[in-house]
């Protein structure tokens, strides 16, 4: 699959849809994510694509669509918004798919969101299946897809400050992914680009990045 697809997936799993070449719709509510107002996304291939908020005015699209921008240096495109008096803030993000078929260690447990263990350790707010190591009856490592649809999810995951550095969180990633796989979706794992623990696991996993985005949206 090329970047761009993977890239239209993840937006579709955050409720996101293009309506043409450029500009974005919100189809869907989805929790903690919003419609940026401008997002700016380097493919794996070096390709760049920028997608606006469908609600801005033809005038400031146009005006937005000649700045130039160097990614991630994207302040031509912040500089236009100042101008307009337009308030925002803006996040930067790497996405990554598996290259591989992950090695399942028989270590992960698979359990149900309503499992105890998984209500303790937080993660009953999620998807069904949540797929986690046990240590003395607790869940010290879990991960589970935070958004997830028929084509796709994304993982979240979070090993006990007291357990990292055990490789608790490359099994349970793994056996995540797996699952989706098997399912016919493809598994993403994301990360603001100033999260070193979370790159640092992607390259652990031996992940294949397919793309940054830098997303700006309004306050």
């Amino acid at each position: 699959m090329e970047p761009l697809a993977y890239l239209h997936l993840q937006m579709r799993l955050e409720g996101k849809v293009l309506v043409n070449t450029c500009l974005l719709r919100q189809v869907e509510i989805v929790p903690d994510e919003e419609l940026p107002l401008i997002l700016v996304a380097r493919l794996a291939k070096e390709e760049l694509v920028t997608y606006y908020d469908e609600a801005l005015s033809p005038d400031l699209q146009k005006e937005l669509s000649t700045a130039k921008i160097e990614f991630p240096k994207i302040g031509a495109l912040l500089d236009i918004l100042t101008s307009h008096h337009i308030l925002f803030e803006f996040g930067h993000y790497k996405t990554y798919v598996f290259s591989s078929q992950p090695v399942v260690d028989p270590e992960v447990l698979c359990l149900p969101k309503h499992d105890a263990r998984v209500t303790s350790f937080g993660f009953d707010g999620f998807a069904s299946e949540v797929y986690a190591i046990e240590q003395d009856g607790s869940l010290v490592s879990a991960c589970v897809s935070t958004r997830e649809n028929g084509a796709c999810g994304e993982a979240w995951v979070y090993t006990l400050p007291e357990y990292r550095k055990h490789g608790f969180a490359q099994k349970v990633v793994s056996a995540w992914a797996k699952s989706l796989l098997e399912a016919g979706k493809v598994p993403f794992y994301s990360h603001d680009i100033k999260n070193t623990a979370s790159a640092n696991l992607a390259r652990k996993l031996g992940l294949l990045p397919v793309f940054e985005e830098i997303a700006v949206t309004q306050l």
